[in-house]
């Protein structure tokens, strides 16, 4: 595809995604029966017979916008700040408008798309690891802070889950507050030992466990699967990822590349980020894990998202 179509095509695509994301803060606002508050964000458009996550879709149009603007400081032959800089204002730009929304997790998800991108770029590694180690740094001083130092007394409850997720990995201790999901989801790996209790013989799906056929849905899936059921899907998406990786090595198109290489990101990443939510490693997100988690936004992003893979791995060897 010539240089100039792309260029138009991205940004065609930029344009849409940032209007959808501003359409859903307006209706917010001013259309509450369109775009409902649900457990304290509003990324949902809800239609006649099903609801839609805007924000979930638009993964796939800001990987293709990245990988749009990685080829051209790829062909351009920029060096690490000046890449830092010409990539940064898109995920700055997304991220502001999804947290505005009230979804932090998503907004963490968008970041370690990114992450990923830029591993493959020309950005030095040394200063990919410092920007990491300082994030890493700032969001576990943030942590002690909330944890030590805050009053919780009428806090909001995001404050409230990281407080209970530090609580749980010191102590192991979940209240039935806001702790209450992970202590269930504890309980049903637990209970699951090695080989499971076998399909379908799952307790922890009877309302015990809430959202189990969405975010945590691998803890009804560890319970009736065991230890080993979770290794063989751990395996297979690791199997998914290294196919995904090898066509963006292989791909010659640095257009391609990057495309490949985001997606794969965006799916590792969210299969990862679901894992550690499940099992009291991470604060609870609210991301779904991919192709298991019900829901039609995240089935289609995924699947589409495949679906491009294979279109580069098969036009790998020519500019796409």
């Amino acid at each position: 595809m010539p240089f100039h179509a792309k260029k138009r095509i991205a940004f065609i695509i930029l344009v849409g995604s940032l209007g959808i994301l501003l359409f859903v803060l307006f209706a917010a606002k001013f259309l509450p029966n369109l775009v409902p508050k649900n457990k304290g964000a509003y990324g949902w458009i809800k239609l006649p017979g099903f609801t839609i996550q805007p924000a979930e879709f638009l993964k796939l149009p800001f990987i293709i916008i990245l990988a749009r603007l990685f080829e051209r400081a790829e062909k351009e032959k920029f060096r690490n700040m000046e890449i830092f800089l010409y990539i940064i204002p898109i995920p700055v730009l997304f991220g502001v408008f999804i947290y505005l929304q009230g979804d932090l997790g998503t907004t963490l998800h968008y970041i370690c798309i990114l992450l990923f991108m830029m591993f493959l770029s020309k950005i030095d590694m040394r200063l990919i690891i410092a920007v990491v180690s300082a994030g890493v740094v700032v969001v576990s001083g943030a942590f002690y802070w909330i944890y030590n130092f805050v009053d919780l007394t009428g806090a909001h409850f995001r404050l409230r889950r990281i407080t209970s997720f530090i609580t749980g990995l010191l102590t192991n201790e979940y209240d039935n507050a806001i702790g209450y999901q992970v202590g269930q989801s504890l309980i049903a790996f637990g209970s699951g030992g090695i080989i499971g209790k076998n399909f379908g013989n799952g307790v922890q799906k009877y309302k015990y466990l809430p959202e189990v056929s969405t975010d945590f849905i691998l803890a009804s899936y560890g319970e009736e699967l065991g230890f080993l059921g979770m290794f063989i899907l751990i395996v297979l998406f690791l199997v998914i990822f290294n196919i995904i990786k090898s066509i963006a090595m292989d791909t010659k198109d640095y257009f391609g590349k990057y495309l490949a290489m985001g997606i794969g990101g965006y799916i590792i990443t969210q299969v990862l980020i679901n894992i550690y939510v499940a099992l009291g490693m991470l604060p609870v997100f609210g991301i779904p894990m991919p192709i298991f988690s019900y829901g039609g936004s995240s089935l289609v992003t995924v699947f589409a998202s495949l679906g491009i893979i294979l279109n580069i791995n098969n036009h790998k060897d020519n500019r796409l």
